[in-house]
């Protein structure tokens, strides 16, 4: 069988893997064409994305989580909008070649109308009852298109991974972004296929629903004094609300140095040192965080409490009308930090080198951090910092998505960037250790708005 989770058109030819691997396809592993082609040098640097070939969270089987109510009977027909578990089959109509299947698996879950599948086995899906199942032949053009020339990539020799041979694989932009060399020429540079495996293909799958996943809103989370926050916008039985509800904490430290390594392990500062004045997540996603600072926000004395953003911007994603007294920021680039209209403060910080906070103990009723936990390479210095700075009772806001800079996030995190669940344990591991009994009402949440849009998950923690 061969398989591909959905790659983005991030281009960074850094890994050579060696003997071809089997990659296998999902249906859900819908395509996208790279926009652009240019140097690596260039995309090396873009957003990357993940493309999800399962619930954004993980692969949820009907009965896996106690909260997730399966429809499993009735006269309800699949429509646009809902979120479906399926069993299936996909072989190559030209010979019966099985290259995917649910078998012996989890039931593939996604939601119909996203994009998250090729459009074929979307529309295939449209009209079924719980427990019916149905046959189709999905031509190229709704399933990973036709085979295009224009996909074939040369890399310049002086980027090509030492040892790639033609039949190797290389990592572009993610682990799961795995395209073939197709050879390597006389002047040194290569060629690389970027087309999807199964461009050109007529394929035939066989499919069953076997269920409805309805989403369950609303949370209660512990906030600024211990006080009861009310967040009627989160999952509450998404995976990633669930796996803090009754956290199994390891009995000591679960991490390696080979987990905080990184691609590219030169000079942050480097990086960093050209302004980026754009935001890294979608506007849902934005509007989702900003909604949860305005609630825990408004249990402090409005006008009174003091915020610290750190591995800040030049937006900190506040609520538009913040009433905070004090609103500092730290982060690596002075030009993005000047122009944030609601820091009161700032200092350039970097964290990966100097972990240690410009500012006093019990300082702030606020500790935020968006979209950047990723990259810190020493978590246990930060965490004991932000602890320090807080005052009791002070709440630490983390909050992350499916994105990052691949090649600056630390390698456990982009082992699986759709692993929402398993990215909140990291977190609440670090809050745990650090330091021992420091933390308490520590709790995720997944307040992403549509399956559309970017997930937003969040580790939230008080101070004790």
């Amino acid at each position: 069988m061969v398989e591909l989770a959905g790659a983005r058109a991030s281009l960074l030819a850094s890994q050579v893997l060696g003997k071809p691997v089997k990659i296998r396809s999902s249906p859900a592993a819908r395509p996208e064409a790279p926009r652009h082609l240019g140097s690596l040098r260039t995309v090396a640097v873009a957003m990357v994305g993940t493309g999800l070939a399962f619930c954004r969270s993980r692969p949820l089987g009907v009965a896996a989580s106690a909260g997730v109510v399966a429809v499993r009977a009735g006269a309800r027909e699949v429509r646009s909008g809902d979120e479906i578990y399926v069993k299936y089959e996909g072989q190559l109509a030209e010979d019966g070649t099985v290259f995917d299947s649910s078998e012996g698996k989890e039931p593939l879950c996604f939601t119909v109308g996203s994009g998250q599948v090729v459009p074929g086995f979307d529309k295939a899906v449209r009209g079924l009852k719980v427990g019916e199942k149905k046959t189709v032949t999905i031509a190229p053009e709704d399933a990973y298109g036709q085979r295009s020339d224009a996909m074939i990539m040369n890399i310049p020799a002086e980027q090509v991974p030492k040892g790639l041979e033609e039949g190797m694989q290389v990592l572009l932009g993610g682990p799961s972004q795995k395209i073939p060399a197709q050879g390597v020429l006389d002047d040194g540079s290569a060629m690389l296929d970027m087309n999807h495996p199964l461009a050109g293909k007529d394929l035939k799958f066989s499919i069953e629903l076997v269920g409805f996943r309805e989403v369950v809103k609303g949370m209660d989370v512990v906030g600024w004094n211990g006080k009861v926050v009310k967040v009627p916008f989160a999952i509450a039985n998404s995976p990633v609300s669930e796996v803090l509800k009754e956290p199994k904490w390891p009995e000591k430290w679960p991490y390696t140095a080979a987990d905080f390594r990184r691609q590219d392990e030169s000079d942050d500062q480097g990086f960093y040192n050209a302004p980026r004045f754009v935001t890294h997540i979608d506007n849902d996603a934005i509007e989702s965080i900003r909604n949860l600072y305005a609630l825990q926000f408004a249990e402090a004395p409005q006008g009174e409490y003091s915020v610290l953003d750190i591995c800040s911007s030049w937006i900190s994603h506040y609520p538009e009308d913040l009433k905070a007294k004090r609103v500092a920021i730290t982060g690596m680039v002075e030009e993005e930090l000047g122009a944030n209209k609601q820091a009161t403060e700032y200092k350039v910080a970097d964290l990966n080198k100097n972990p240690k906070l410009p500012y006093d103990d019990n300082q702030f009723d606020f500790v935020t951090n968006v979209v950047s936990v990723d990259y810190l390479v020493r978590p246990t210095e930060v965490f004991q910092e932000m602890h320090r700075v807080l005052k009791p009772g002070g709440v630490a806001i983390m909050s992350f998505s499916n994105r990052c800079f691949f090649t600056k996030a630390i390698a456990m995190w982009v082992a699986d960037m759709s692993d929402g669940p398993g990215h909140c344990q990291i977190v609440g591991n670090y809050f745990h250790f650090n330091p021992a009994g420091g933390w308490k009402d520590i709790t995720s949440l997944d307040i992403s708005k549509t399956p559309q849009s970017n997930p937003m998950w969040v580790v939230t923690a008080v101070k004790a």
